[in-house]
């Protein structure tokens, strides 16, 4: 499948719920109108044997149905490929692959080629390689590489080894979306690197240093990280780089090599010292709460800024604490990113320059008045994310009223105060907001007493006991919808934290019922009728799940729900527990469930938990488990459902009272 293919589907999967225009999907994927008919054509005829269709409306545009979800995920994981550097040999390949073959030839594998070698390679004529290599050098010129090409030795790269990463990560790793599971198909080139133990080592010495780093960057973090464990593998090591020297650096240096002697010894290497010192830069150039410069021309010059802002706007902003604390905390690390030529990509950059150009247009003009940044060359990336400050202060002061939730964003603080003041304008006193949090820093003390999570990222593959709607961090239409929806639940006094979160009118009892039959099977349940414990159920409910995995995946499973379990409980009752792991891993979803009688002891708080629901979400897409654990969710809080569920003979008769309570819907 083409990226573009790839792409596309992705795009008509996250939005089932509506019909797509053509014109849309030829905006967000830069392609004409003709060339998105032609890939939906070929889509078309790909999907129909593989459990989805699509539905074309004159003047509505297209929506893709998924008629069987198991027999279609079962199709994405065999050919929905994100490895974006391997080409086929094939007439078929388009300019974007053509040259992102030829970069990872160049840059990665560090090669020396003919262009005549190439050219026969790539099935094209040397003036279509010619336009090419003009376009590829044009993409290299902000990295300082470029393209030398010697008499009978043929093409290669020449540059720095530190600015061959930052172009490999930029352009082989920059994605738009938020989601945590973005590499998951990128397995092929990280082949011995484990995302979640570089994660937890970067967690633990960054919280112990009162480092903080937003979800997105410390995603950036880990994968610069495991991008030099494989280029030093590979031979290739940065350059020496100075320091300077001053305690903050010094103090973040400290980190950075507490960080490199943790993976030295998780992957056998003997790492050199430059590779320290730039994880030191790294570090200084993305973290919160780190006091990178003493010079206060820096606070002083924001503050001619800010009364500049407040002369044109009126809005008090040169007296707003909260503001100059926001600011200053960002743009001390950016400071560092414009010195030393590191770009940080921004995923909401482009919905930024279209929706919200006055802002994008504003901050620029504001940025040229700056003594201080003026100086520098600035990035549209790094100017969407001043922007976002701006946006957030511009609604907080149309709007001072704080209504009720737990809102999570992963982008960073300018966004995640965007949708928290987003969420205020809209429904103004009738949420109150609790807290605004990173997906990492959600624990059991955040999560207490909250009774609904605003999420900007994906958290279908995780199980809460309140409900969770999934939104854009600008809230648009929908997820207005989806909150009025929430809010209606409320005034008609369900009791309960159920929510339907999409538009699921159009899905019928019996389609909800066959999502039971889709995760789970009578060789996914057992009943215990003697004693046994935590670890015997979780080993043995594992082995259920083992169908079309890897050798490693029950290890990885049961590593991972003891990770989920370290942030916030899976106990959701006194009889209910639901493990389930912090990061999907599935090939497709499943779930295993067991049932205890007489009950066995979960932990020291829990010593009674009768009802197991082991569930493993797909790494690639759930559909209909949400109903699934909705229906969980309603169980917690009804004993009497949940000792009829107890009650069951064995898999037949389960299988009958559990579909009927997920018919039963917001009636349980």
């Amino acid at each position: 499948m083409k990226e573009k293919e790839s792409e596309l589907l992705r795009y008509l999967l996250n939005n089932q719920e509506r019909f797509v225009t053509g014109d849309e999907l030829a905006n967000i994927l830069s392609l004409s109108s003709r060339t998105i008919r032609n890939y939906i054509k070929i889509l078309k005829t790909k999907l129909n044997s593989h459990g989805a269709t699509f539905e074309a409306k004159p003047s509505f545009g297209y929506r893709l149905h998924i008629s069987h979800p198991v027999t279609f995920d079962l199709f994405l994981n065999k050919n929905y490929q994100l490895s974006q550097w391997q080409a086929d040999d094939s007439d078929e390949i388009d300019i974007s692959d053509r040259q992102k073959y030829v970069l990872n030839k160049l840059v990665i594998e560090d090669q020396t080629i003919l262009i005549d070698d190439l050219a026969e390679r790539l099935f094209v004529t040397s003036a279509t390689l010619s336009k090419d290599l003009s376009m590829i050098r044009k993409e290299l010129i902000p990295y300082d590489l470029t393209i030398e090409n010697k008499p009978n030795k043929g093409l290669f790269i020449q540059g720095l080894e530190r600015d061959r990463r930052h172009f490999i990560l930029n352009y082989f790793f920059s994605h738009s979306g938020n989601s945590f599971q973005h590499y998951m198909a990128n397995k092929s080139f990280f082949k011995k690197i484990i995302f979640d133990e570089i994660t937890i080592i970067v967690l633990d010495e960054c919280r112990e240093a009162d480092i903080h780093l937003t979800d997105f960057t410390i995603q950036n973090i880990v994968l610069y990280i495991a991008l030099s464990v494989q280029r030093m593998a590979g031979g290739f090591e940065l350059q020496t780089i100075q320091l300077d020297d001053n305690a903050e650096t010094k103090g973040v240096h400290a980190v950075a090599a507490k960080i490199i002697h943790r993976i030295e010894t998780s992957y056998h290497l003997q790492v050199p010292a430059s590779e320290v010192a730039y994880l030191t830069i790294q570090l200084l150039s993305k973290g919160r709460n780190i006091q990178t410069t003493s010079d206060e021309s820096l606070p002083k010059d924001l503050h001619d800024v800010l009364q500049q802002i407040e002369l044109e706007t009126g809005y008090p902003v040169s007296q707003d604490y909260e503001l100059r604390k926001n600011l200053i905390e960002h743009l001390k690390p950016m400071i560092i990113r414009l010195e030393q030529g590191l770009q940080l990509k921004n995923p909401l950059l482009q919905e930024i320059k279209t929706k919200y150009a006055n802002y994008f247009s504003d901050i620029k003009r504001y940025v040229a008045l700056s003594t201080y940044l003026s100086k520098f060359e600035i990035s549209d990336d790094e100017i969407a994310y001043l922007a976002l400050h701006l946006m957030a202060t511009a609604e907080k002061y149309r709007d001072l009223n704080k209504p009720r939730v737990l809102i999570i964003c992963a982008t960073g603080y300018g966004s995640a105060q965007l949708l928290n003041n987003r969420v205020e304008k809209e429904f103004d006193n009738d949420f109150n907001i609790v807290g605004i949090k990173g997906y990492y820093e959600v624990n059991d003390a955040v999560l207490k007493d909250v009774d609904l999570i605003i999420s900007a990222i994906d958290l279908s593959t995780q199980f809460f006991k309140m409900p969770v709607i999934q939104v854009s961090v600008f809230l648009n239409e929908i997820d207005i919808q989806k909150l009025h929806q929430f809010l209606n639940g409320l005034r008609h006094h369900d009791s309960s934290h159920s929510l339907r979160t999409n538009d699921d009118s159009d899905t019928n009892s019996s389609e909800k019922s066959n999502y039971f039959d889709q995760f789970t099977s009578s060789s996914r349940f057992k009943i215990w009728h003697t004693p046994t414990n935590r670890a015997e159920v979780l080993d043995q409910l594992s082995d259920m799940l083992l169908t079309d995995e890897s050798g490693e995946f029950k290890k990885e499973l049961l590593e991972q729900i003891t990770q989920r379990e370290s942030l916030s409980a899976i106990t959701f009752s006194d009889v209910i527990a639901v493990p389930h792991p912090a990061t999907a891993i599935s090939r497709i979803p499943k779930i295993a469930i067991g049932v205890i009688p007489d009950g066995l002891k979960w932990s020291n708080d829990y010593s009674h938990i009768k009802l197991v629901f082991l569930l493993s979400p797909s790494y690639w897409h759930n559909q209909g488990l949400t109903e699934m654990t909705q229906t969980i969710v309603k169980l917690v809080e009804n004993p009497q459902q949940q000792s009829d569920l107890l009650s069951a003979k064995g898999f037949s008769d389960f299988r009958q009272k559990f579909m009927l309570l997920m018919k039963r819907g917001k009636n349980i």
